[in-house]
C-alpha cells in the first residue's frame, strides 16, 4: 500500500509540474510585455524604419539583412533572445547593436518584428521545379553557389535562401546583382576585390581580412592569401557583384521560375 501511494505521489507531482509549465508558458506569452497593442506596433514600425529598414527593407522583406517576414527567425529562440539581438547585435555578422531607442523602444521594435512573422507568405511568381532545372543547366548557378552540399562556394550558400530572403530581393539579385551588394564601407560578407602584386592581378571575393593580410577566392574557386605589404594596389568594389546579370541570360519566364525555386529552399534537406 505504501509503495502504491509513493508511486501515486510521483505521478501526481510529475503531472502537476507539467501543468505548471503550461500555465507559466501561457502567462509569459500573454504578459503585458508581449501583448503588443496597436500604439506599440505603430511606434515599433516607426523605429524599425529608422534603425532597421536600411538592411532589412521597409517592409522587413530582406536586403543586406535577413527577411523578417516569417514566424521562425534564425538565432531567435524566443522574445528575450530577439530583444537581446536587437540591442546587442550578432558578432561576426552585419547585424549591429541598436541601443539608442532605449528599452521600451527596443521592445516595440521586437513586437513589430514579431508581427511581420504573421503576414501571409509571398506567392512564387513561377514554377519551382522548372526553376531548379534552369538553375542546374542554363543558369550555371552551381558553378558559384552551394545547395545542400552540391556546387561551389564562391558565392553565398543558398540551401536556406528561401527562409532568409524575400521575393523582391531574390528578383533583384538575379537581374541586377550589384544592387544587392553593400554600396558603402559597411559590412560586406561577399565583397568583390581586385588587387595587384608583382605577379599580376587577382580578382575574386574577399573571404577574410585583417590588418596584415587578406584572403581571396577567385572565380575558379582557388583561394589566394597575400600579405598586405606585398600588395601594390587593392580595390574593394562596393556596390558590385561578380555574378552576371541574368536578365540578359534568361527569359522573363525562366527568371520567375528560378526565383520560385530559390523561394522553395528552406534548409530542410
Amino acid at each position: 500500500m505504501q509503495r502504491v501511494t509513493a508511486e501515486f505521489r510521483v505521478v501526481f507531482i510529475t503531472v502537476l509540474v507539467g501543468l505548471l509549465c503550461l500555465v507559466s508558458s501561457a502567462s509569459y506569452a500573454e504578459s503585458p510585455q508581449w501583448a503588443v497593442d496597436e500604439t506599440n506596433l505603430v511606434e515599433g514600425k516607426k523605429l524599425f524604419r529608422v534603425h532597421c529598414a536600411r538592411c532589412h527593407g521597409m517592409q522587413g522583406k530582406g536586403g543586406e539583412g535577413a527577411n523578417l517576414n516569417r514566424a521562425k527567425l534564425r538565432y531567435v529562440s524566443g522574445d528575450e533572445t530577439l530583444i537581446e539581438i536587437i540591442s546587442s547585435g550578432i558578432p561576426g555578422t552585419g547585424m549591429p547593436a541598436t541601443r539608442s531607442p532605449g528599452v521600451k523602444g527596443i521592445e516595440q521594435i521586437a513586437g513589430y518584428v514579431r508581427s511581420l512573422g504573421q503576414l501571409p507568405a509571398e506567392t512564387p511568381p513561377g514554377d519551382a521545379e522548372l526553376g531548379r532545372v534552369v538553375y542546374e543547366t542554363k543558369g550555371g548557378c552551381s558553378a558559384c553557389h552551394i545547395i545542400n552540399g552540391t556546387g561551389r562556394g564562391i558565392g553565398p550558400e543558398l540551401s536556406d535562401v528561401g527562409q532568409r530572403r524575400g521575393l523582391e530581393y531574390l528578383e533583384e539579385s538575379l537581374v541586377a546583382p550589384g544592387a544587392t551588394q553593400p554600396s558603402s564601407q559597411g559590412y560586406a560578407g561577399f565583397l568583390a576585390v581586385r588587387l595587384k602584386t608583382a605577379s599580376g592581378f587577382v580578382e575574386g571575393m574577399r573571404i577574410n581580412e585583417d590588418a596584415f593580410s587578406i584572403q581571396i577566392r577567385d572565380l575558379n574557386g582557388t583561394i589566394h592569401s597575400f600579405y598586405k605589404r606585398e600588395i601594390e594596389q587593392l580595390d574593394k568594389i562596393f556596390g558590385h557583384s561578380l555574378m552576371p546579370e541574368y536578365r540578359v541570360v534568361l527569359t522573363a519566364g525562366e527568371l520567375a521560375d528560378v526565383v520560385s525555386y530559390l523561394m522553395s529552399l528552406k534548409g530542410e534537406s
